[in-house]
């Protein structure tokens, strides 16, 4: 090899030392708090918005702290828009985190999230599972074959969806199917021998305008800050969290409740199959 192409070598060897994340929803809220926690740890963020206006503005706001930052158009209700992001390369994080409530049509617009589930249209259903978990299934899709690296981890911000305190039924509706999704992936990984990984976080209470919360309004409500903070735990602690949905505390949810799917196990190996499913 000359000495010209060892520079080359090297030179790439180098680049490729600056991890790259791709955020959805990266704009404001979680997303921007994510941004930031992950610009101060080296990362290249690439800012994924559907606004071009708001999410140059987010960029500039990164790179005034100093953060290495770009726009990225990511419209999850547009899935032919959305085949653009094939062209992207080196992705070593993909977080997706933009969604909707779910409330279209209601009198409060996108932040009415205590809606009555028999008040929900099938046009809130459709426009909800089209936007959160359509359009996130297809952002993977684009990047899989070609736009991340051997080692890359795809994390989907979500929440628990069999809680009768809290049942916005579109919104849940999109992230079962997301967390199925999840799951999904994530064997198919295993199945393949990949050693890519893909896990959902669940963060709680977060003051984001997608709910109206306020840091504040009760002791559960975090701020996005907090919320990136602990996220970041999880993608750097060194555990293999491949198909994983881990709460806020780190529990390790299985089927939506935790350690349900080792109950169910442990329960059949002690007493058989007829004890357990008997009528």
């Amino acid at each position: 090899m000359t000495n010209n192409k060892c520079l080359k070598a090297t030179t790439k060897t180098q680049r490729r030392k600056i991890t790259k994340t791709l955020i959805t929803g990266a704009n404001k809220g979680i997303g921007f708090a994510l941004a930031q926690n992950l610009g101060h740890r080296g990362y290249e963020v690439l800012i994924g918005a559907r606004n071009e206006t708001r999410g140059q503005e987010a960029v500039e706001k990164l790179k005034a702290e100093g953060i290495t930052a770009e726009f990225v158009k990511v419209d999850l209700d547009d899935l032919n828009q959305l085949t653009s992001l094939s062209a992207l390369t080196d992705i070593d994080l993909l977080i997706n985190n933009a969604g909707i409530s779910g409330n279209i049509h209601s009198d409060k617009g996108h932040l009415d999230m205590e809606k009555s589930a028999f008040d929900y249209s099938t046009t809130d259903l459709e426009e909800t599972i089209k936007t959160n978990f359509l359009g996130t299934h297809a952002v993977i899709k684009e990047l899989l074959p070609h736009s991340l690296t051997e080692n890359a981890k795809i994390i989907n911000i979500t929440v628990p969806v069999s809680q009768e305190y809290w049942m916005p039924l579109a919104y849940v509706t999109s992230k079962a199917a997301q967390n199925a999704m999840t799951f999904a992936f994530g064997h198919q990984f295993k199945k393949d021998k990949s050693k890519k990984q893909i896990f959902a976080v669940m963060p709680g209470a977060v003051a984001t305008d997608l709910n109206g919360a306020k840091v504040g309004d009760s002791p559960f409500v975090k701020s996005p800050e907090e919320t990136a903070q602990m996220i970041s735990k999880f993608i750097f602690d060194d555990k293999n969290h491949n198909a994983q949905i881990i709460n806020f505390d780190g529990t390790i949810y299985d089927n939506y409740e935790p350690g349900l799917r080792n109950k169910v196990i442990k329960d059949v190996a002690k007493n058989g199959l007829k004890r357990k499913f008997k009528k």
